[in-house]
């Protein structure tokens, strides 16, 4: 199968890019829930965690799916790919779409919709069923012959497409470790009471989010606790810890707050950033196209990092390095750090969980924590943000805040550092001990004024910059906007938007 497709709105998209992927996944869905509208009405069927090269999906009473629901769906689907039904897609005015939404009692997205400020909305239409439009979809289902249901816990992953548009990964890890921290922040918003995006925008209009905010970053002050708790029960057997994590995921905050939980335990953390074991740039080694490739782990020097941490468990002081952006190359930093009885090497980066790194002389006794911000608050039942995306609205606003670069440059760059997580960085996350889930539930109120201006000044180049830019946009409609001023100077969201209390 041609891995370029025709979409909805008459254009050509090509699988092998981000714009894509996107379209191919987001059509998947709705050729799920035109399958559950026709063969089970009155199921309730709500997209989650993306898990195992795919969506997670469940009934919303949590109530556990029967094997035959999944075949029958999985069936229904292949019919409608084979029958290559049309995808049409229009805009109505917005009284006239929550009134049809209310029609079929699917209320989530009448409560979705209630929050639109504009007057039309665009909807997508496949047989009988419809949803939001949020940007493009493919021409027709024929080409979505690429999928498989398969049955897990009490529901079931939609897979989709690896890298090829014709393959579906067979035997995917189950990743049991990252589907419970998905139910643990279920749990969490449970007890918020916010499930969907319009349960965030009451909160927002009441007031109450005052005291959701609070909340909210109490789970993560508990849950830092108590991994510093686990780690110094079993220290001094466990010296190293290592913290690993994708782009804009939180994780030097996240260091920062769990090295105050240590030292309120008696422990003397030193922080070793592998940041700063960058080779020197005109070491770094290159992509196929030829250009740096600063994702990979070839382009730390792995060779310093375990002479320094050797030294170290030998308790010799070892100054360590600091990589200088600018220029591009290594500093001294003067920082000298020497091992104690209270010592616990705290190392945080990227590759943080790659076993070339873990698996250094000495290092043996480890704790491995990897932080992600893992979305849990969907738009409605059918409407989930990327996880993906969470970061790159973090990054969005932090690069132009304090990198001077504008979003557009950022939107350029993010699919060379997605790629370089999917092969250096996700491979190793289920080596973990522990996870922990960054994402903050009302994160993208807080961003949205920050990022709109941003993203409208984007304008089309060829690029596919101002793709990402209005599919953005789209999404953050959805939701009422919030001031950062209840925002914690502790907060993980901070290191984003500016004015915490840490020193980066």
């Amino acid at each position: 199968m041609k891995p370029v497709f025709k979409t909805a709105f008459k254009k050509e998209a090509d699988y092998g890019t981000k714009h894509g992927v996107e379209i191919y996944r987001r059509s998947l869905v709705i050729l799920l829930k035109c399958a559950q509208k026709e063969l089970y009405p009155t199921l309730k069927l709500q997209v989650g965690q993306s898990i195992m090269h795919g969506y997670f999906f469940e009934s919303a009473g949590r109530a556990p799916l029967p094997a035959g629901i999944v075949k029958n769906l999985e069936k229904r689907m292949r019919q409608i790919v084979k029958s290559d039904a049309e995808f049409k897609v229009t805009k109505v005015f917005r009284e006239k779409a929550i009134g049809m939404f209310k029609n079929e009692e699917r209320y989530d997205k009448v409560a979705a919709a209630g929050w639109l400020k504009k007057p039309r909305i665009g909807l997508v239409f496949l047989r009988d069923f419809f949803d939001f439009m949020f940007l493009d979809c493919v021409a027709s289902a024929g080409i979505l012959s690429s999928f498989r249901l398969m049955q897990y816990r009490h529901g079931f992953v939609l897979q989709y497409p690896g890298s090829k548009i014709s393959s579906v990964p067979k035997n995917a890890d189950r990743q049991e470790k990252l589907f419970s921290v998905y139910e643990e922040t279920k749990n969490w918003n449970a007890i918020l009471g916010i499930h969907h995006v319009p349960d965030l925008n009451s909160a927002i209009d009441s007031g109450e989010i005052s005291t959701l905010i609070k909340i909210q970053e109490a789970f993560h002050e508990k849950k830092i606790a108590r991994i510093a708790d686990g780690i110094t029960e079993k220290h001094p057997g466990n010296n190293f810890v290592f913290i690993a994590g994708p782009s804009s995921s939180g994780k030097t905050t996240f260091v920062k707050r769990l090295a105050i939980q240590l030292r309120a335990n008696g422990l003397m953390p030193e922080m070793i950033h592998l940041d700063d074991y960058f080779l020197p740039r005109d070491k770094t080694p290159l992509t196929p196209e030829g250009e740096p490739d600063f994702e990979s782990i070839r382009a730390m020097d792995l060779d310093l990092f375990r002479c320094n941490m050797k030294s170290c468990l030998a308790g010799e002081a070892v100054e360590l390095p600091d990589f200088d952006f600018k220029t591009g190359q290594r500093r001294t930093s003067g920082r000298l750090i020497k091992k104690v009885p209270e010592t616990v090497f705290l190392v945080e980066g990227i590759h943080g969980l790659n076993t070339q790194l873990t698996d250094c002389p000495g290092c043996s006794g480890q704790v491995r924590i990897f932080v992600s911000a893992l979305t849990q608050l969907c738009i409605d039942h059918s409407s989930r943000i990327f996880t993906s995306d969470s970061r790159l609205m973090r990054r969005i606003v932090r690069d132009s805040m304090f990198r001077s670069h504008k979003a557009g440059d950022t939107l350029k760059m993010f699919p060379k550092v997605r790629s370089g997580e999917e092969k250096y960085v996700f491979p190793f996350q289920e080596r973990a001990n522990i996870f922990f889930n960054s994402s903050i539930i009302y994160e993208q109120a807080v961003l949205k004024p920050m990022i709109e201006k941003l993203l409208k000044d984007i304008e089309p180049d060829g690029s596919g910059k101002y793709y990402e830019a209005c599919r953005l946009l789209n999404y953050l409609e959805f939701f009422l906007p919030l001031a950062p001023d209840e925002v914690p100077q502790t907060s993980i969201l901070r290191e984003f938007i500016g004015d915490s209390g840490f020193s980066y």
